[in-house]
């Protein structure tokens, strides 16, 4: 594992643990694996998952490791994301029960690629595509 320059160590997040972890922020692009739909559409299951992902890290984060069961999910898919967008996905805490943590998600494309010029055009105002929210229920609280 390569190491990290002392000058670039400023770029990276900060690592927090416990419940005072608020919120995370996830950054991606798709690719062609997760493509299932004409005109390179990537399908709305993979964009849940991918916010669902970042749900289970901030619960990793805030309750020991321990992630949680998914007993419940409700999401809107606003706008198509096709092959080789870019998006940021952010999460956040909503409440938390004894043993349930209920976690807010959005997601937004910050670029989309464009087939005529074979480059990705970085949007103005990064655009809604998935909101929604998750139920976990954890093991081990905190």
């Amino acid at each position: 594992m390569s190491k990290i320059k002392e000058e670039k160590r400023n770029m990276l997040s900060k690592v927090e643990k416990g419940l005072g972890v608020k919120a995370l922020k996830f950054r991606l692009s798709f690719g062609a694996e997760d493509m299932h739909y004409p005109a390179e559409m990537i399908s709305g299951c993979k964009l849940i998952e991918k916010c669902i992902d970042c749900c289970t890290e901030i619960c990793n984060i805030r309750d020991n490791g321990d992630g949680g069961l998914i007993v419940h999910i409700e999401s809107d898919i606003v706008r198509p994301v096709h092959v080789l967008d870019a998006v940021e996905i952010v999460c956040w805490s909503v409440e938390d029960g004894k043993r349930s943590r209920l976690y807010g998600y959005e997601m937004y494309k910050t670029s989309e690629y464009n087939q005529q010029t074979d480059r990705s055009d970085v949007l103005d105002e990064p655009a809604l595509t998935v909101k929604g929210m998750v139920v976990f229920v954890v093991d081990d609280p905190q």
